[in-house]
């Protein structure tokens, strides 16, 4: 069987713990939220209203308030809004393709006859 020390033991649990403490606010980050928002507020201000001393007491003050910053992602996410030019895009393209189809239809010149491209053509 397995033997750890007893000393090693209580040093693990000791950091397991204090782990712990220091993870604590994250499980309540709302409260913790309001308590550092309200704590914030009375420092900027100086006026103590009931609703910020009931914020401010929600959270014990001998437990660590620091929060981990939540990316996007865990805020809420991002918006992302883009516009597209749909005449530019048709004409990027076509600007493109034109190259490889006219070479296409060079080769087919006899059935075909003859091809260029026109300003009609072209997408504004």
């Amino acid at each position: 069987m397995l033997h750890i020390p007893l000393w090693k033991r209580v040093i693990i649990l000791g950091l397991v713990a204090l782990g712990l403490l220091t993870a604590m606010p994250n499980l309540f980050y709302a409260r913790v939220e309001a308590h550092n928002d309200a704590l914030a507020q009375i420092e900027k201000t100086g006026v103590e209203t009931p609703e910020l001393v009931a914020a401010r007491d929600a959270w014990p003050s001998w437990l660590p308030s620091g929060l981990v910053n939540l990316g996007l992602d865990l805020r809420g996410g991002a918006h992302l809004l883009a516009e597209v030019q749909v005449a530019d895009v048709y004409k990027d393209r076509m600007d493109g393709l034109w190259p490889e189809l006219r070479d296409a239809l060079r080769v087919e010149r006899a059935t075909v006859g003859t091809v260029r491209r026109t300003a009609s053509a072209r997408a504004n």
